[in-house]
């Protein structure tokens, strides 16, 4: 049997039953399925000890120089060697020590690699270092068997650096949205006198997502008296900044906005259910495909480059990263729609996430890039 080994940062829980199912599907066509995965000893996260599939972790040690940081994750490079993989995929960090030890081992015996993952750009990185990076990854690119993208957007990036398109399996980022699908298959109906506007957010609170400009932009709402709210939900590095950034609007808009921290199972169904549109002002996606399994109009960029291809139909796509006026000009579009016309793109959501970004179709483009992987 053939062995193909992920390495993974972490082992977020979200990922179960894409591990689960993936993992299936490959023990059936003769090849074994591990994971290995990073996790940062006395940090609390929320990662998948389902022990659905065959897994291996490795404790993740940080250092951090004057302008960059760097990590390692103990015994990995030891683990593969013992392994000795047909294949390995990647969601290759750079920055980490360990990984770069892999791809010399590969090299070194001719083992095929992919690297499966998103290509957003690091905002916090300018100059030089934006310049190094970039170069970088493309040495990676162009010397892995295969590449994973998230979505059509990374693909035809690809292609432009001259990189065979049989080369490429775009694999449709997403999380189980038939099961939200089945387990909600009414929605109830929205307030139909559209007399207010609940705004959503969920994801990670951190500083790509630039939360803090929809926050100018609701609030600038609020204080042109729309009648809106906006629910923020989710933990993160950035909460208590998001608090204090709050904390300096009028307010009547520190009233209608709202940071709630991180929500999970029926109290975070609940603000799905609940609201009206969901917005997402900067990096991120899966939050995206959770909305619209549940029915919601999408206000987004195209986040981790996932969304560019969801939205068609069931809102708008964001030009730019944290634009506060492009996002209020947005929303004042989608405020003056009719609840008939809010509902639709609702529908809209719900019909584009099932054909394009379903859990099966992200399960089924890993087996072909898997294969595709190994084969001789």
């Amino acid at each position: 049997m053939k062995k193909i080994i992920f390495v993974y940062g972490n082992l977020p829980a979200y990922r179960k039953d894409f591990f689960t199912n993936l993992s299936k599907e490959l023990e059936a066509n003769g090849i074994e399925m591990k994971v290995f995965y990073g996790y940062i000893a006395n940090k609390v996260v929320k990662q998948d000890d389902s022990n659905n599939y065959k897994t291996r972790k490795f404790e993740t040690v940080k250092k951090s120089l004057k302008l960059l940081s760097f990590s390692k994750m103990v015994g990995l490079p030891q683990a593969i060697k013992e392994e000795k993989p047909d294949g390995i995929i990647f969601q290759f960090n750079q920055t980490n020590i360990s990984q770069w030890q892999v791809l010399r081992y590969c090299k070194k015996n001719n083992i095929p690699y992919a690297i499966w993952g998103c290509n957003y750009t690091r905002a916090d990185l300018k100059g030089w270092l934006s310049k190094i990076r970039e170069r970088i990854y493309h040495y990676i690119y162009r010397n892995a068997k295969i590449l994973i993208p998230y979505g059509t957007l990374y693909r035809d990036y690809f292609i432009n650096l001259g990189i065979p398109k049989e080369r490429v399996v775009v694999a449709q980022n997403t999380i189980n949205v038939e099961a939200i699908v089945d387990n909600h298959k009414e929605i109830p109906a929205k307030d139909s006198t559209n007399r207010s506007l609940k705004i959503l957010y969920v994801g990670a609170l951190a500083w790509q997502k630039r939360i803090e400009t929809s926050i100018d932009a609701v609030a600038a709402l609020i204080d042109e008296n729309y009648n809106v709210t906006f629910d923020i939900v989710g933990g993160g590095s950035e909460l208590e900044r998001l608090k204090s950034h709050l904390s300096q609007k009028s307010e009547k808009a520190q009233t209608g906005i709202t940071l709630h921290g991180a929500k999970y199972g029926e109290e975070l169904t609940d603000f799905f259910l609940k609201a009206d549109v969901f917005l997402m002002p900067g990096t991120g996606g899966l939050g995206v495909n959770e909305a619209m399994a549940y029915e919601l109009p999408i206000i987004s960029t195209h986040g981790d480059e996932t969304v560019y291809d969801l939205i068609d139909g069931n809102g708008y796509l964001l030009q730019n990263f944290g634009d506060k006026d492009e996002q209020m000009r947005r929303l004042k579009e989608f405020i003056s729609l009719s609840r008939e016309e809010k509902n639709a793109m609702g529908k809209k959501s719900r019909s584009n996430i099932l054909s394009r970004a379903s859990l099966k179709n992200m399960v089924n483009s890993h087996l072909n890039a898997c294969k595709k992987l190994i084969e001789e």
